[in-house]
């Protein structure tokens, strides 16, 4: 088996499914297989997954509880059989057979621990399939200045189409393909992180042994992008800056995590509607807050 592919999903049955059909679509039977987490779905949801997908090729597992995005896959990984393993989102479409040709250029080089291709809207219009890793420089001056001035190191996200390969600091969590045993190497995803900034972490892990993260824009995929979470916008705005903090933490010193803090507390002074996020980010216990414990 090259290439296992997992599936998380959380109350997006249709989407998962029609997802699963454009692999089959474009893959050849055989090259691959797909493992589908239900990340403790309302009942009617895996229903309608259980019967689509009980009795096939599909390995389908139901977690009891919502362990979030890392859990959650971690628990699909240690099914996976394949050389080649890839997370996709539920809210993923195939364009191509994008896939194989990303496990080819894995293997052709070894200095690339993760790749993604380029991610088009629901327009088919192309989006941002990386992004540049959240630090001082970043809060206080904005990405549009680091692309104007420092276009080495922050590329630009927007606005360009590129043709050629490139290494990013992090490449976007909705498709992500790695060489399975370097992904377990460094740990796979980080299961504190209950939604947002995965991608952050593990590409961080990635570089500090010397792997690269690459988009291959050569080849897309269709992302619809958050269906699954815009239910809870106001929660997972808090989860947003719970998750970033406690990355920021985890990878730098003291000392610039305190900076970090106070920029971020400071810009939130400046939006009231996100006032309630302070009280969590001030008290700093941050993961006990998480949405984990509300779903």
């Amino acid at each position: 088996m090259r290439l296992s592919i997992i599936i998380l999903n959380y109350n997006t049955a249709s989407l998962a499914l029609r997802c699963i059909a454009t692999i089959r679509q474009y893959l050849s039977e055989g090259s691959y297989e797909l493992i589908v987490i239900d990340n403790n779905s309302r009942q009617e949801e895996y229903q309608i997954l259980e019967q689509a997908l009980g009795k096939g090729d599909v390995t389908l597992f139901r977690s009891r509880k919502n362990v979030g995005f890392g859990a959650g896959n971690m628990l699909g990984a240690n099914f996976a059989k394949g050389k080649y393993i890839c997370f996709l989102n539920s809210d993923v479409e195939l364009m191509e057979d994008c896939m194989m040709p990303l496990c080819d250029y894995l293997e052709s080089h070894p200095e690339v621990g993760c790749v993604t291709p380029q991610q088009y809207d629901s327009e088919r219009k192309p989006v941002p399939a990386f992004n540049h890793n959240p630090g001082i420089r970043h809060e206080i001056l904005g990405k549009k200045f680091l692309e104007t001035f420092f276009p080495a190191r922050y590329p630009r996200r927007k606005r360009v189409v590129y043709t050629a390969p490139f290494a990013a600091s992090q490449i976007n969590g909705s498709f992500l393909l790695f060489p399975t045993t370097l992904f377990f190497e460094v740990g796979g995803f980080d299961t504190n992180i209950f939604l947002y900034y995965e991608e952050f972490d593990i590409c961080t892990r990635l570089r500090r042994r010397h792997y690269q993260s690459v988009v291959v824009p050569q080849y897309k995929f269709l992302h619809l992008h958050e269906a699954s979470t815009t239910q809870r916008w106001s929660l997972s705005k808090r989860e947003l800056y719970i998750s970033k903090m406690y990355v920021y933490k985890k990878h730098h010193p003291c000392v610039l995590y305190m900076i970090y803090l106070a920029i971020n507390i400071v810009k939130l002074l400046f939006k009231p509607k996100r006032w309630y996020i302070l009280r969590t980010i001030w008290r700093g216990e941050m993961l006990s807050h998480s949405m984990r414990h509300l779903v």
